[in-house]
């Protein structure tokens, strides 16, 4: 399997998990931050899709806006939240999705090390500076999970910029 058969598969892969977390969640005011992860992912499938088919680069897309979604969906629910009964394991799902966003991030960092034109170099670090911004989000989201009311009393959310 060649390193955009892999890429699009890791895309799929996350963009099929973030719809899962979306749907699962107990939480449904995150589901929209999972449900624009997803779409995020399907972007970057997209991309190394029309790559692998045209055999030319295209250009990176707009960067993704999962930060600045999560930023106002946290600033909604600061005011009156209380975690619903432990019947759904957070730490463990959105673990999972951590661990997904870091390994997509290091497949890419190794593509780009083998990477010859400035164009795949391009778009590769397009891609993993995307990839960051969700490991970031993923991250917030597990420290929310650990510490809701630390988490949420930061009236700023400026730890999800």
């Amino acid at each position: 399997m060649d390193a955009l058969e892999i890429a699009k598969n890791i895309e799929l892969e996350g963009k099929a998990y973030y719809e899962k977390l979306a749907i699962d969640s107990p939480l449904k005011s995150l589901s929209g931050v999972f449900s624009l992860l997803a779409k995020e992912e399907q972007k970057h499938y997209n991309l190394f899709d029309s790559w692998q088919k045209n055999k030319a680069v295209p250009a990176p897309a707009q960067p993704g806006s999962a930060s600045a979604e999560a930023k106002r969906i946290f600033s909604g629910i600061s005011k009156q939240f209380t975690f619903p009964q432990p019947v759904y394991d957070y730490v463990q799902a959105w673990g999972k999705a951590l661990e997904m966003e870091r390994n997509s991030i290091s497949v890419y960092e190794e593509m780009l090390g083998k990477a010859l034109s400035p164009d795949e170099k391009g778009i590769l670090k397009f891609l993993i500076v995307e990839e960051q911004k969700h490991e970031h989000l993923v991250e917030h989201l597990l420290e929310f999970a650990n510490e809701p009311t630390v988490f949420l009393e930061n009236a700023e959310f400026n730890h999800l910029a």
